[in-house]
């Protein structure tokens, strides 16, 4: 008779009436695996730094259209979140904290050994026309996934050089295998979307402005809701709108529609002694929850892998091949859907501007001229898309010889082909002259400056790495012997053309030719070469004491000539005290570890920061601009910024202590981790005198550090045979702070803000990304000085600062019940603290529809606590209290203006929030179904992403999670009229042959 239970050795006993077996830990579970940098597979109990690895089964289970989504929240230290709800948009993965201020802070992704680019496609500007078609992540179809580990450490990552000083995602897609049945695998399924969040909007005022009704009007100022009818907008062939004057509480959710997704993943593979093959094809279509295609994806990957060995010898290859097209409704002021939506007045049933063939709703006669239009026109006649074909892979050879030794070339390749299209209509020509909107109202006029733009910019990426190793692998008594040397050869090429015309001649016609005016091209090319030489040695005893040292030097043809290599050391030590425990002790304490490394990463500098640049000339003049070519004359004239020949490259030093522990036969353990990480010598650019021909000058300055705690705590607090109960809680506080900045900027530099307004900033002694916002003027008692003849609050001289863009800590909560072949999971993804910039915040209370506008019916009150500012005779300060109210016709102006107003308060939200991330039912189908069947499994599933959000009670308007300015660090800045995020659920269905 065999006896056995999960997590536990089987054993084989004889049968008696009476038997008693014990059955111990199974010490395979306590030694995964671990494929770490290079590919190099490690035990787990050997690294001596922080590495979490994920099964593909994991990734997949949420059915999301790529692989990094489905981790938010479940990796302690990774900070993972989408930019964007909108189909294809990138994520951003932060690991322990954002360590540099110019250059990239996201994570290189490796796959299968070579780095692939994660670059995003999105725009420069988050103000204007914002959009975002994804990273280059996307490209891996999450069902090719075997597993990924995430490496954090600079110790973990020294071998991948300078671009792993942020961390590596390692991706190890499947391979064939030999097994039972033909092979052949099948994903698919369906998945609706609806709006998550959306602003709380008050419904007891409508249209109008300072309390007084409109006709022609994009705010909610006007009198209380009393249900007459009243007439609204333009006037139209002697006709003119008419609605009840009450609100339509739904009018902005009922816009979105149900969005659409449906999904295929078909795979073949398999193995003889000597070749293995995979094959794979994916497709998914997107359309989501903004009405029309305007938020459409669709992508299509292909996968190839095989190897095949010939005595010592063995080749491997693969091949992948990565096509979308995207459609994104931009973002930001302006004449964007969003923008245009915040801006609708609470008594406007929206859905009754979907008919465009009502001249009403067209933009000449829309119901308010104010820089505002009708979310619809805006969504069927604007242009915005990208589309892209990808091509990734490698060739490898593998040579064992001597016993001991292997020898390995590898090379990869990277290379994508993209195309981006944007155009807007000449919405001058089309409703200026002859429409109330247009005609008369000059620079007023919603049309002024909109004569049409078209613009195709076609870009080109290529990556080539070739990769030389010699390991060496020998047991010696109670010692293991494993070391590595090699050399890593990188080259990145990146191009772009960009032609665009303004002045359309057809006002729809969106085409280069359709213009009086020649296309202004811009063509853009860069080439860099990073070469590096590396080693490690680990060598182990008795398999419980390890120590592993890594070097590796690089030369960057980035830096100049003097500082061009650099070199970075690691050392990683790690002690399995379990091991020195008796059997009964290990009946308790499991497993148990101590770990600590230490290591230097290297981070060089963009291209072209050396050396000042030339650029096409152009000079101011009155009333424009003098640009060449001029009369067939051209002119280039030197760039403003200076460069640098003593450039170095960023240097990140890091240490870590970690402690893992299992319990009770592994029911119970957990991973904690203590980090400090130091990035010196920033790469910045230092502003300038102007009088010395340049604006600023590339510069080594400033230092910043992260400092932090990881735990990881997993427990399995019911099992039986059939049931089986599964808890994980993830935990990480990281501490940012500005060590040191250049003497010249005073202590401080802007990240990322508005002219005059609210900007984020780094402030030396202070957390990275401190808000500094317009302030209202305070007595020494904290007391709001209030203007003695309006009542309304007294701008202060100086900003205010009011907080940071740093989560106090993050946590993660799993949940798995498992009953047979049902299993239940849930995943709740938790962020407190750090406040961001919202312009749906700051569109909301100036256009009166936000919820706290309603404040006291908007009667006339006092500030509480204000007091007014009294100017002695004898020059001195003192206050008294005040009692001016504001008045109705200033309560919007309380609300708005920020130099009368309550402040940059209006402008930043608490980014707060904890989120059902996932909800997943699945059920495996008993395989005594399936025995006269070709079937080997079948597994049904039901799921849910972005279920369910709570925020604190003062943000009431968006998911904190969204983001108008990229997926790095000024990505923190916050939204820009972002579009609203939302919720997926869905049904798929598995099945494998």
């Amino acid at each position: 008779m065999v006896v056995s239970f999960i997590g536990l050795e089987s054993q084989e006993v004889t049968i008696k009436p009476t038997v008693k077996v014990v059955l111990r830990s199974d010490a395979e579970q306590l030694d995964e695996v671990v494929v770490t940098a290079m590919g190099i597979k490690r035990s787990e109990k050997a690294l001596g730094y922080s590495a979490t690895s994920v099964n593909g089964e994991k990734i997949s289970a949420s059915r999301t259209s790529d692989v990094m989504s489905s981790l938010a929240g479940k990796v302690a230290g990774v900070q993972i979140s989408a930019t964007s709800s909108d189909p294809g948009a990138s994520n951003s993965v932060i690991i322990r904290g954002v360590s540099s201020l110019s250059g990239s802070n996201q994570p290189l992704y490796v796959v299968d050994g070579v780095p692939l680019d994660n670059s995003s496609v999105s725009s420069s500007d988050g103000l204007n026309s914002g959009f975002d078609f994804g990273n280059g992540a996307n490209a891996v179809n999450p069902d090719d996934v075997e597993n990924m580990t995430i490496l954090k450490g600079a110790a973990a990552t020294a071998l991948y050089g300078s671009r792993a000083a942020n961390g590596v995602v390692m991706i190890t897609t499947k391979s064939g295998k030999k097994g039972k049945g033909l092979g052949i695998e099948y994903n698919g399924g369906v998945q609706w979307s609806s709006v998550l969040r959306m602003p709380e909007m008050q419904n007891e005022f409508g249209m109008g402005w300072s309390g007084s009704h409109t006709t022609l009007e994009n705010g909610s100022w006007g009198p209380r809701f009393d249900g007459s009818m009243q007439l609204y907008g333009n006037v139209y062939n002697n006709s003119q709108k008419i609605k009840p004057y009450v609100a339509v509480e739904d009018n902005m959710k009922n816009f979105f529609d149900t969005g659409f997704r449906y999904n295929n993943s078909l795979s073949f593979n398999g193995a003889t002694d000597k070749s293995t093959y995979f094959v794979s094809f994916s497709q998914i279509s997107d359309d989501g929850i903004i009405p029309t295609d305007a938020d459409s994806y669709n992508k299509y990957t292909f996968s190839g892998r095989g190897s095949h060995k010939i005595g010592n010898l063995t080749f491997s290859t693969s091949l992948n091949y990565a096509y979308q097209d995207n459609k994104f409704a931009t973002t930001g002021q302006g004449l964007s859907m969003a923008n245009s939506l915040w801006q609708t007045p609470r008594d406007i049933n929206v859905e009754s501007l979907a008919d465009l063939n009502d001249p009403f709703n067209t933009p000449g006669y829309y119901y308010t001229p104010y820089g505002v239009m009708n979310p619809y026109y805006i969504l069927e006649h604007n242009l915005n898309t990208y589309n892209s074909e990808r091509f990734y892979g490698k060739f490898q050879l593998d040579y064992d010889f001597l016993k001991y030794f292997k020898f390995t070339y590898r090379m990869g390749w990277d290379s994508t082909t993209g195309q981006t299209e944007y155009g807007a209509e000449n919405l001058y020509a089309l409703y200026y002259e002859g429409t109330p909107n247009g005609e008369g109202m000059g620079a007023s006029s919603p049309f002024a400056g909109q004569y049409g733009e078209y613009s195709i910019m076609t870009t080109r990426r290529r990556e080539i790495n070739q990769d030389f190793l010699l390991s060496f692998d020998m047991p010696i008594n109670d010692f293991h012997v494993n070391a590595l040397v090699g050399f890593n050869g990188n080259e990145r090429k990146y191009s772009y053309q960009k032609s665009a015309v303004n002045n359309l001649t057809i006002p729809t016609w969106f085409n280069l030719s359709n213009s009086s005016q020649t296309p202004t091209v811009t063509q853009y090319s860069e080439l860099r070469r990073l070469m590096g030489v590396f080693g490690q040695f680990e060598g182990s005893w008795k398999n419980m004491l390890y120590l592993t040292v890594t070097a590796r030097n690089d030369w960057s043809s980035t830096l100049p000539k003097g500082n061009r290599d650099f070199f970075y050391p690691g050392v990683t030590g790690s002690f399995i005290f379990s091991e020195l425990l008796n059997d009964e002790i290990k009946d308790i304490i499991t497993f148990g570890k101590v770990r600590a490394s230490w290591g230097k990463t290297g981070n060089d500098a963009d291209v072209y920061m050396l050396s000042p640049v030339y650029g096409s000339a152009q000079y101011s003049i009155p009333f424009g601009y003098l640009k060449f070519p001029l009369g067939g004359v051209n002119s280039y004239t030197l760039g403003n910024i200076l460069g640098s020949n003593t450039l170095s490259p960023e240097m990140t030093t890091e240490y870590e202590f970690g402690l893992n522990m299992a319990f009770f036969n592994n029911r119970l353990s957990f991973d904690a981790a203590y980090y400090n990480r130091n990035s010196d010598k920033q790469i910045m650019s230092l502003s300038m005198d102007p009088a010395t021909g340049y604006g600023s000058q590339n510069i080594n300055l400033g230092k910043i550090s992260n400092k932090g705690v990881e735990l990881l705590v997993s427990g399995t607090p019911i099992q039986t045979r059939d049931f089986s109960w599964d808890v994980t809680v993830n935990f990480t506080k990281n501490w940012s702070k500005v060590v040191s900045l250049p003497e010249e900027l005073g202590g401080e530099t802007v990240i990322y803000g508005l002219n005059g307004s609210t900007s984020m900033y780094a402030i030396v002694g202070q957390p990275l990304g401190v808000f500094k916002a317009e302030a209202v003027e305070r007595d020494p008692q904290g007391r709001i000085v209030a203007d003695a003849n309006t009542g309304l609050p007294v701008a202060a001289a100086e900003f205010a600062t009011y907080g940071d863009m740093n989560n106090r800590y993050q946590m993660g909560v799993s949940t798995t019940l498992t009953y047979k072949g049902v299993s239940l999971s849930a995943d709740f993804d938790i962020r407190q603290g750090g406040i961001m910039y919202s312009k749906t915040k700051n569109t909301l209370y100036f256009t009166g529809n936000a919820i706290q506008t309603a404040y006291n019916d908007r009667n006339t009150f006092i500030i509480p606590n204000s007091v007014n500012k009294v100017t002695n005779a004898d020059g001195s300060i003192s206050y008294v209290e005040n009692t001016t109210p504001v008045s109705s016709a200033d309560i919007c102006n309380y609300y708005y203006d920020p130099m009368g107003g309550i402040g940059g308060e209006i402008d930043l939200i608490d980014k707060s929030y904890v989120k059902l991330r996932t909800v997943v039912l699945s059920w495996d189908l008993p395989k005594k179904w399936l025995a006269k069947t070709p079937l080997q499994g079948v597994r049904i599933s039901a799921y849910g992403n972005n279920l369910f959000i709570w925020t604190p009670s003062s943000n009431t308007f968006i998911d904190p999670e969204t983001t108008s300015f990229g997926n790095d660090l000024s990505g923190n800045y916050g939204e820009y009229s972002s579009n609203p995020t939302s919720r997926n659920f869905g049904i798929n269905l598995n099945m494998k042959f």
